[in-house]
């Protein structure tokens, strides 16, 4: 299987590529750090190739093209690449920032690929969302939008597939906390190591499961949240 993975040079998106490369699979990362990008290649030479691509770089969807091009095609595209952080306050730099890759450059992508897969006939076309995308958290307000833009954009699409009779398919995978870079501005609850949440992640993509939980008591949380009354939820301090 030819699988690319956008945001591949650290946490998630780097733990899933390697898996994939270990099993054989040809993998094309990328990401903005060409060193990062250079040093997981020289790993896994026979199976990984890498461009490097700034998801909001007017010419990204160019370079995602050359990339597919030297792969010769795509059957699985993973969109990694995500921002966020917590303010007391909603601070208009983080705010903005985060839709421009959350929403903005992902669209841009899921279109592409989207297009692609239709006129292949068939794909996988995943994203890392995240349980903040189940409800609005008062310290991340447009990382938590985004993430449930990232969750709805992806049921369209899917039913858009589904009326046109092309067998493509849509993973959106929910983690929790996990222990990478991204969580480094306090303490939070439950948290997975990386490596159990990539194997995680590999065997919901291997499957093509339509939603990706890491891992069950997450699945479980999420129920909770989603039950949960507005005025409760509007109570809970965060």
């Amino acid at each position: 299987m030819k699988v690319i993975i956008m945001g591949a040079t650290s946490g998630l998106g780097k733990g899933v590529a390697e898996l994939f490369a270990k099993d054989g699979h040809i993998v094309g990362i990328a990401g903005r750090r060409t060193d990062r990008l250079k040093e997981i290649t020289a790993q896994y030479p026979d199976h990984i190739r890498y461009k490097t691509i700034d998801v909001n770089d007017p010419n990204a969807l160019s370079l995602l093209k050359e990339l597919i091009e030297e792969m010769e095609g795509v059957d699985l595209f993973l969109y990694s690449s995500g921002v966020g952080k917590t303010s007391s306050t909603p601070d208009m730099e983080i705010e903005v920032r985060t839709n421009e890759v959350n929403v903005v450059a992902f669209t841009k992508m899921a279109v592409y690929i989207h297009n692609h897969f239709l006129k292949q006939g068939h794909g996988h076309l995943a994203v890392i969302s995240s349980i903040a995308g189940l409800r609005g958290l008062g310290p991340s307000p447009s990382y938590s939008a985004s993430k449930g833009y990232q969750r709805i954009y992806m049921e369209s699409l899917s039913q858009s597939a589904n009326k046109l009779g092309v067998p493509i398919r849509y993973s959106t995978i929910i983690p929790g906390f996990i222990a990478t870079d991204f969580i480094t501005d306090g303490k939070y609850p439950m948290v997975l190591s990386p490596e159990r949440a990539v194997k995680i992640i590999y065997r919901g993509l291997i499957r093509k499961k339509r939603k990706i939980y890491v891992d069950t008591k997450w699945r479980c949380v999420g129920a909770i949240m989603r039950l949960t009354p507005t005025w409760l939820w509007e109570k809970i301090k965060l």
